[in-house]
């Protein structure tokens, strides 16, 4: 009896050690670490949240924080730190509901009184916090933040109990999530940041609450960051080990690009983006961003306070031939202020036509041209009386082909055009005393919205509205959309840019493109006008 069961016994056993070899297998592949090297041109310089500028710097802390509210891989807006949200008071006050059993990287549990610490930091008179008027349409920020109140309790931002902050507003904001995900709203811990001993940005003292922790940073060369296994979806995070290699010089970058050495590489000159499209399609990544480049008219200096005058010279610049010839760099001709992929804006439903009627075709560069003289002759520039004036620009060689370009196209149609010059303090100041004629101007928004880039038409931003326009029809259509829900208010900021743009205060060339090698063999990588690929998001193929 004990020989017929042998046989089945041990064939028993022989299926069992193969089952644990099979899986002793796969336990020894899960410790192999999976690691992915992103390439970036610009040297990392400070990884405190609030004071971060660079893009370099933005991608590394949207690896290592989360927000209350955070983004998907295509820049949609969803929880983050915060599992709920709910808008009470006609949108003054916004209640967020922590995720329970959040931790930070050291095991201490995440509260809401570290989004309160954070933003009393943020809005701190002696902060120098680069972004902090983003946030004036907190109660009492701006007060708070320029000195006129000094009690840090003024702010309206509460922790109520461990898991619930509130935010007071002083006017209804539905831009206000879209705020929150800028990393100058990532919570902070108190006990870490007003450390004395030495930096607590630094490998082994920083304390994150995101998706990866501070391991290595050699400035100059790379910074290593490491998988939080403290983080609450650690599951989702598939790479273990995340590089930010700093390269200085695109040749050699490429080359560790296409030879494996970087599975992506950011911010690539305008100059190599032609080339590489030629060579390698198929990894180059352009996409619109939150940016727009544009030339900014005096609308209170005669001449230029006639609309007829500012049409003509915005009728006679080409833009797609500007960015072609001149920028030659995957750079979008802009035909409005608002970037292409912009969220919370959206056309009205086209009108139903009736009858046989044609529909208008666009006007060809010449057919621009001859409009454009024949509203100079009207404002009183004919032949016999020319318009000459002065176009501002910041020392830049790009800049200055572009301003050379733009008085080529106004020659054609009868403006003589005198360039002037000057470094970026002096430009922006001369800007800011309304001193100029018409001058280039460059934007880039904080957040996703269209109301970051509609303020530069507000006559109440004085700091940004160089040209001065003001338009009460604007300002009823701004007030309007601030009442209403997201469907209607993306329409009517729509109708507003359009109202601002036939006024022509201002004339935009183009919207600068996100430009990024993407290695074949990563997955998940989405373009999205913020230009922002966390790494958790990111996969690579066997």
């Amino acid at each position: 009896m004990n020989r017929k069961l042998g046989r089945p016994i041990l064939a028993f056993f022989l299926s069992v050690l193969a089952a644990l070899t099979a899986l002793a297998g796969e336990a020894q592949a899960q410790l192999i670490e999976k690691e992915i090297r992103r390439g970036v041109m610009e040297n990392p310089i400070r990884l405190d949240p609030q004071f971060a500028t660079l893009p370099s710097e933005r991608a590394i802390l949207a690896d290592l924080f989360l927000g209350l509210v955070t983004e998907d891989a295509a820049g949609g807006i969803q929880p983050g730190a915060a599992e709920s949200w709910e808008v009470r008071d006609a949108g003054l006050t916004w209640v967020f509901k922590l995720r329970a059993d959040q931790k930070w990287s050291d095991g201490r549990p995440l509260e809401a009184g570290d989004f309160e610490y954070a933003f009393r930091r943020l809005l701190a008179p002696e902060s120098g916090a680069p972004f902090a008027s983003m946030f004036y349409n907190i109660s009492g920020a701006e007060a708070l933040h320029k000195g006129r109140a000094d009690d840090l309790r003024s702010l309206g931002v509460a922790a109520r109990d461990k898991s619930t902050l509130i935010f007071e507003l002083i006017e209804r904001s539905p831009q206000f999530l879209a705020q929150l995900v800028h990393h100058s709203a990532y919570p902070l811990r108190k006990d870490h940041v007003e450390r004395t001993d030495e930096s607590w940005t630094r490998p082994g003292k920083m304390v994150t609450n995101g998706p990866y922790v501070l391991s290595e940073w050699l400035p100059g060369k790379y910074v290593k960051l490491a998988k939080n296994w403290r983080f609450h979806d650690p599951a989702s995070v598939t790479i273990d080990n995340v590089y930010y290699d700093v390269v200085e010089f695109i040749e050699s970058a490429t080359e560790r690009f296409f030879a494996g050495d970087l599975h992506t590489l950011s911010e690539i000159p305008r100059e190599a983006i032609a080339g590489l499209m030629e060579a390698a399609p198929e990894v180059v990544r352009i996409y619109p961003s939150l940016t727009v480049d544009y030339l900014v008219i005096n609308t209170r200096k005669p001449p230029f306070n006639d609309p007829r005058i500012r049409e003509a010279l915005a009728l006679a610049i080409d833009s797609p031939t500007l960015v072609r010839r001149v920028l030659d760099s995957g750079d979008i001709p802009a035909d409005g202020l608002l970037p292409e992929g912009l969220a919370g804006i959206r056309e009205p439903e086209p009108v139903l036509r009736k009858g046989p009627y044609p529909m208008p075709r666009p006007l060809s560069a010449e057919e621009k041209r001859d409009a454009a003289k024949l509203l100079l002759t009207d404002a009183g520039f004919g032949v016999q009386d020319t318009l000459r004036l002065t176009l501002n620009y910041n020392a830049n060689g790009d800049h200055q082909k572009i301003a050379e370009a733009v008085a080529g196209m106004w020659k054609r149609v009868g403006v003589r055009t005198d360039l002037y010059s000057n470094d970026y303090t002096v430009h922006y100041g001369d800007l800011g005393l309304g001193e100029f004629d018409i001058a280039r101007a460059g934007w880039i928004a904080d957040y996703n919205d269209p109301g970051a880039f509609l303020m530069l038409f507000n006559a109440k931003s004085e700091q940004f509205n160089y040209g001065r326009f003001a338009d009460p029809e604007f300002e009823k259509l701004l007030a309007a959309a601030a009442k209403q829900e997201p469907p209607a208010r993306a329409v009517t900021l729509h109708r507003a840019e359009q109202l601002a743009m036939e006024k022509f205060p201002i004339i935009p060339l183009y919207h600068h493109a996100s430009r990024n090698l993407v290695a074949t063999s990563v997955s998940g990588w989405e373009d999205n006008v913020r230009d922002i690929h966390p790494s958790r998001y990111l996969e690579l193929k066997e």
